[in-house]
């Protein structure tokens, strides 16, 4: 039966207490209470993936958001969905990592949290079969989510754990904080907070600053920014599209290149904005989709993206490359292959081998000048005019 889910007010006395209640172990999985409840949570996450799609590959529900205080939660990760019943985290073996992720049951919100971003974890199924699961990225990020719902805990109580953390509205551009702020900085705006040490301190604790961060960038990038500096002409220009945090633009802009960051998410915009501030960096921004490139009125030297086109299927893909050569000389683009494990992938990406890229850009007329696996052929460097 599809649940309505309980919803929880930050600015309200009166919630459901179930959201904030540590919940029973499940001992019996003949139980009818623990078998309505499974059937219960997968036709809701049925209804909203159905409702909100899976865009970002794992979404997930835990019993407390439809009424049942058993810690069991139903997660579709991919295409594959689990029930995850008594889930228990066994290894932390990545690190930890800043997500933006949101809640249905606070809906109107999202948040940047602190994860672990490579977990194994033990579980029962609906059968009561003992499971072990390792989970990377996004994935490991959205099961730690519904994990803390078992516990009674929820976004904003994490944040407020945490030193000051940033908790933002999905529908309103407000920003709010944790803390000792949290009350006196909740109804700013968010490029008001963005320019407060607050969000610098907090966004990438591993790290003193963002001037740092950029550096470790750097050096995880070396292969990525040499060819780009390579294909473009001194003091050339160039477009980074959905840059992630923007990072490797800002970096490009540092050596003195022209540089126009764009990303396709207002709130990744921001941010790469604030990450340009504290390197002391100008650069321009754009906001503006990956695949629908009409909105550009300008030409530049080289355009790069990575771990974009591969959410692209082959039609999607080609015409958003041919929009791309028509506004630039030079195409640079870092994809994951077929042979790729890392922990970004979202579950609905169209991976290809190295020579189904050669095939595919070949039979399409571009001018392949470099096709070079790295990573042990994991991923793959491609520029092309």
């Amino acid at each position: 039966m599809i649940k309505e889910i309980l919803t929880y007010d930050i600015e309200s006395n009166d919630n459901p207490p179930i959201l904030r209640q540590k919940l029973q172990e499940v001992t019996d999985f003949n139980d009818e209470k623990t078998i309505s409840c499974i059937q219960d949570l997968n036709d809701t996450l049925d209804d909203l993936i159905e409702k909100e799609g899976n865009k970002r590959g794992a979404i997930g529900l835990s019993s407390c958001q439809i009424g049942y205080d058993l810690a069991i939660s139903a997660v579709t990760l991919g295409t594959t969905r689990y029930v995850f019943i008594n889930p228990k985290l066994l290894e932390e073996n990545g690190k930890r990592r800043l997500f933006r992720i949101g809640c249905f049951s606070l809906y109107k919100y999202r948040a940047m949290v602190y994860y672990n971003d490579d977990v194994l974890i033990g579980y029962a199924d609906e059968n009561g079969n003992q499971k072990t699961l390792r989970l990377q990225g996004d994935q490991s990020c959205v099961v730690q989510h519904e994990m803390d719902h078992l516990n009674g805990d929820l976004l904003f109580e994490r944040l407020e754990h945490k030193e000051k953390d940033l908790f933002v509205p999905r529908e309103a551009n407000k920003t709010f904080v944790s803390g000792e702020d949290f009350e006196t900085k909740r109804k700013l705006g968010l490029n008001e907070i963005l320019s407060t040490p607050v969000y610098y301190s907090s966004l990438f604790n591993d790290y003193t600053d963002y001037v740092k961060f950029c550096e470790k960038e750097k050096e995880e990038n070396k292969e990525f920014l040499e060819l780009i500096r390579n294909k473009t002409p001194e003091n050339g220009t160039i477009t980074g599209i959905c840059d992630d945090s923007g990072a490797l633009s800002i970096l490009l802009a540092k050596e003195g290149f022209k540089v126009t960051c764009i990303q396709s998410d207002g709130d990744m915009l921001e941010l790469s904005k604030a990450i340009a501030a504290q390197n002391k960096v100008s650069l321009s921004f754009l906001q503006s989709s990956f695949i629908d490139l009409s909105s550009f009125n300008e030409s530049f030297d080289t355009i790069f993206s990575a771990h974009i086109l591969e959410r692209l299927e082959d039609e999607k893909l080609l015409d958003s490359l041919k929009q791309g050569t028509r506004f630039s000389k030079k195409l640079i683009f870092l994809v994951p292959t077929i042979e790729y494990e890392g922990d970004t992938l979202r579950g609905d990406e169209h991976l290809r081998s190295i020579s189904e890229w050669e095939a595919l850009l070949k039979d399409a007329g571009f001018n392949i000048e470099t096709l070079k696996p790295i990573d042990e052929g994991r991923s793959a460097l491609i520029s092309i005019s």
